[in-house]
């Protein structure tokens, strides 16, 4: 990665002095902001009793849900006033 600001800028990160890349990474602003998991990897270990859980399967669901009906109106399955066509 090439950086664009600072002492080292336009240099790449590896050829900066290690105790700059140690003070860089530990730098709140550099880091990068962190991603969810996907909700697949949250229900992980679930025994399927915990109420967190069961919100996590719902949410799933319904996104299974939405992207199906989705793909149903794009492959034309729908008419605009929502009747199915389907085999």
């Amino acid at each position: 990665m090439t950086l664009r600001f600072g002492k080292y800028k336009g240099k790449q990160f590896n050829n900066t002095p290690k105790s700059y890349q140690n003070w860089l990474l530990k730098q709140d602003w550099f880091k990068a902001p962190r991603q969810d998991k996907p909700l697949h990897q949250k229900l992980n270990g679930w025994d399927g009793h915990s109420q967190k859980g069961q919100a996590i399967y719902d949410d799933i669901f319904n996104q299974e849900k939405a992207q199906a009906e989705s793909l149903d109106k794009i492959s034309g399955m729908y008419d605009e006033g929502g009747m199915y066509y389907g085999i």
